[in-house]
C-alpha cells in the first residue's frame, strides 16, 4: 500500500483504548487471593485432616510452608513481570537460594516410614493428587492472568506461573498433612510440581505468545 496515511488512519481506526496494567504487587495480591480458595475448594475431596502443629516437626513444616509462600509469590510476580515488553525481569537469584532452603528443610524433616510399602505409596498417591486438584484452577486463573499482557517469552513466563502454582499448592497441602515426611511422600510432592509446571506450560503456551 504506497498510500502511507490511509493505512495510519485505518489502523487507528481499529486501535481500541489501552487498560493500564496494575503494578507488579497488586497483581500478585490479587492472584493470591484468587488462586488459595479456589484450590482449597479443588482439592476439598482429598482433605482428610488437618495439620496437627503440636507433633514433632511442626516448626521446620512451618517454616518450609512460609518458604513455599514465598517462592510461590516471587515465581508469580517474575512471570507478571517477564510479560510486560521493556520490564525488567525480577532477579530470581534469591528465590532459588529459598528453593534450596526449602528441600534442605524438608529433606531434614523426613523420618524413617513406619507404614508399609503399600501404605507410603497411597500417600504418596494421595499427596500427589491432592496437589494437581488444587492446582487446577491456579492455573486456570495463571492463564487468564497472563493472557491480558501475552508474553514476549511466553515459555520462561508459563514456567513461572507454573512454578508458583506448584508452590501455593504445596502451601495448602501443608494444611493437611503430617509434619513430618516420608521420603517417598516428598518426591511424590517434587512430582506433582515438576507435573504442574509441565501442565501449565503445555496448556498457556497457545494463549501468552504474542500474535495470538
Amino acid at each position: 500500500m504506497r498510500n502511507h496515511d490511509r493505512l495510519i488512519d485505518q489502523l487507528s481506526n481499529r486501535a481500541g483504548p489501552v487498560k493500564r496494567i496494575w503494578p507488579t504487587g497488586w497483581r500478585v495480591a490479587a492472584w493470591t487471593i484468587a488462586v488459595l480458595p479456589c484450590g482449597m475448594l479443588s482439592s476439598w475431596a482429598f482433605h482428610s485432616k488437618y495439620t496437627d502443629w503440636s507433633q514433632p516437626g511442626a516448626f521446620p513444616a512451618l517454616i518450609s510452608l512460609l518458604i513455599s509462600f514465598i517462592i510461590g509469590a516471587s515465581a508469580i510476580a517474575g512471570a507478571f513481570n517477564l510479560s510486560i515488553a521493556g520490564r525488567k525481569p525480577l532477579r530470581l537469584r534469591w528465590a532459588a537460594l529459598l528453593a534450596m532452603l526449602w528441600l534442605a528443610v524438608n529433606l531434614l524433616n523426613t523420618t524413617s516410614p513406619t507404614l508399609t510399602a503399600a501404605g507410603r505409596l497411597g500417600e504418596g498417591v494421595h499427596c500427589y493428587l491432592f496437589m494437581l486438584t488444587a492446582s487446577l484452577p491456579m492455573m486456570i486463573i495463571s492463564i487468564i492472568c497472563l493472557y491480558r499482557t501475552r508474553s514476549l517469552y511466553p515459555a520462561q513466563s508459563l514456567a513461572l506461573a507454573g512454578c508458583g502454582t506448584a508452590f501455593m499448592s504445596s502451601v495448602l497441602l501443608s494444611l493437611c498433612h503430617g509434619t513430618r515426611l516420608h521420603l517417598f511422600d516428598f518426591f511424590m510432592h517434587l512430582a506433582a510440581g515438576i507435573t504442574i509446571t509441565a501442565i501449565t506450560m503445555l496448556a498457556g503456551r497457545k494463549w501468552i505468545r504474542l500474535g495470538q
